[in-house]
């Protein structure tokens, strides 16, 4: 049986696809404001290494507003499974600015929220976030960081994650290979690395993807390194 949070997401992805596919080709809402999004099927929902769908399949939906100046809000969507708290899905809901400064660097900045609907107690928490980019050829690093102030949600505690992540597009085919590593300081929660390798093969607006996925935590169900792929649709 499917459940109603799933339904509803399912919903609410169809109807944005369709709105996107009227507003084709120039994707544009109003003059100045451009709107994009994907629809994305996951063999495990891994975040920051670690499983959110209890190494289940999971479904995942974007949808992005953005102006010329550089300014963009939005919201992500992703289908859980075995939680703690008992939620059953996730929003992230995002507002940001990017710069460009010149030379192939850009500067990103922005916060994060993140809602867990039907979950037990407090759940929902903020994390801003700050990020460089430098695009040399067709290889583009980043490096960035985010931090969740001491919120009842995580526990009272302060977090930071600390993250690198470097993409090669090859030349002539629709191929990307990506690297990312990641930091997570969770205070008297504990500390990890996570990590990830692989690719994405995109044709025209469907993009599929193949990545290795691990941490140095213990080799436990939900953080062991394994295989996640996924099977995109963007708009």
């Amino acid at each position: 049986m499917v459940r109603p949070s799933l339904a509803s997401l399912l919903l609410l992805l169809v109807s944005a696809e369709a709105a996107a596919q009227e507003a084709e080709p120039a994707r544009v809402a109003s003059p100045g404001l451009e709107v994009g999004g994907d629809v994305t099927l996951l063999s495990d929902y891994r975040f920051r290494g670690i499983s959110r769908s209890n190494g289940d399949p999971a479904l995942q939906g974007r949808l992005t507003f953005s102006l010329p100046s550089g300014l963009y809000a939005g919201a992500r969507g992703t289908t859980l499974k075995g939680l703690a708290s008992r939620a059953d899905l996730e929003f992230d809901l995002y507002a940001g600015y990017t710069a460009d400064l010149g030379v192939g660097t850009s500067l990103d900045g922005g916060i994060l929220y993140y809602a867990f609907p039907g979950a037990d107690g407090a759940s929902g928490y903020v994390e801003p976030y700050a990020a460089l980019s430098h695009t040399l050829g067709p290889v583009e690093a980043t490096l960035g960081a985010k931090y969740a102030p001491s919120q009842r949600a995580i526990g009272g505690d302060d977090r930071l994650y600390l993250f690198g992540e470097v993409e090669a597009g090859i030349p002539a085919t629709p191929l990307t290979l990506s690297a990312q590593a990641g930091w997570q300081d969770a205070g008297r929660f504990g500390r990890y690395w996570n990590w990830s390798l692989g690719g994405r093969y995109a044709i025209g607006p469907v993009e599929a993807g193949l990545r290795y996925v691990d941490t140095d935590l213990a080799d436990l169900p939900g953080q062991r390194g394994g295989i996640v792929a996924s099977l995109g649709f963007r708009f």
